[in-house]
């Protein structure tokens, strides 16, 4: 799109036979705050770019920046501050959805591809081609009308009020864009256009799509997200830089019907406490089944599960 050669980061040591094994992980703030997916599609967007044998790529789903606080809670939580100088406060309560245990086990995982040239789990992370990576409007995303988000600014297509801008600048012909050398002929930039993005598809209740297999994502108390809006000042109604936000379930049937909102109760979800812990340990087994738990945070993730307040 932006008119320049075709390269990639790994194209010295592709020459030199020196590329390392490499693991990337990252959460959802990064694809609503940091520009993330032009990594995975180009600039494009029109189809998943291949990966090379010596690279993972894990993506923690409905995750804030560096993962959340984890915890089983239903209490909203309090209001984070948006990142950087200036930017106010959330709208949402903090994200707690965790990205500890799961980098504990891709560090176990690391050890071993290097020590041992043991492979670690395939790749997970949104595809264009399996539909789980999808345009930034309402038509492709399907984001449901939870009241609280409706009461602040919902999310209208495109979402350009809290999604950071892919801008492709000129800086004239001194710059060298591919390796970033040179000066700038002006100041400020001319914008020439801007790159499109897409985001992780949702479920029903808002939770994304495509992501590796978390015991609080696999059995949720709520609509975790990767973005958060301003309450206030310069930046209110836009994007909260690249801190996440949650909105709970309620408790009931009754309780979602007053308030109108679409998304299942935690009774009719779990029906009780012994339901919800019984929901976490089936999302516990299979992370670990799949290689993202490790035995030790599977049994305390579930012994959690079962001291927490969650439907008594």
């Amino acid at each position: 799109m932006r008119g320049l050669p075709k390269a990639g980061i790994l194209d010295r040591c592709k020459e030199s036979k020196s590329c390392p094994k490499i693991i990337e992980h990252f959460g959802a703030a990064e694809v609503w705050g940091q520009k993330l997916t032009v990594g995975w599609v180009g600039t494009d967007a029109k189809v998943d770019i291949p990966l090379p044998s010596n690279v993972r790529r894990y993506y923690f789903a409905s995750t804030p920046h560096g993962g959340g606080a984890g915890g089983f809670n239903t209490a909203p939580g309090n209001l984070p501050g948006c990142s950087s100088m200036n930017y106010g406060t959330g709208t949402f309560g903090a994200n707690p959805m965790p990205q500890t245990e799961t980098v504990t086990a891709l560090r176990f995982h690391f050890r071993n591809w290097v020590m041992k040239n043991k492979l670690p789990p395939e790749s997970v992370y949104p595809k264009i081609a399996d539909g789980t990576l999808v345009p930034p409007t309402r038509k492709w995303l399907h984001f449901p009308k939870i009241p609280a988000v409706l009461a602040s600014t919902y999310p209208e297509a495109p979402y350009n009020n809290f999604m950071q801008a892919m801008l492709d600048y000129d800086w004239g012909d001194t710059m060298n864009y591919s390796e970033n050398i040179g000066y700038h002929e002006w100041e400020p930039p001319i914008i020439k256009q801007v790159i499109p993005q897409l985001v992780p598809a949702v479920d029903a209740d808002g939770n994304e799509l495509g992501g590796v297999p978390v015991a609080l994502l696999g059995a949720p108390l709520g609509t975790y997200m990767g973005w958060n809006i301003a309450s206030a000042g310069f930046h209110q109604g836009q994007l909260c830089n690249y801190t996440g936000g949650w909105v709970p379930f309620e408790k009931t049937r009754a309780d979602r019907l007053a308030k109108g909102d679409p998304r299942l109760s935690l009774q009719e979800r779990y029906g009780d406490h012994a339901g919800y812990v019984a929901a976490v340990t089936a999302a516990a087994d299979d992370a670990m089944a799949q290689g993202f738990l490790l035995k030790a945070d599977r049994d305390a993730l579930v012994a959690a599960a079962a001291a927490s307040s969650v439907l008594q």
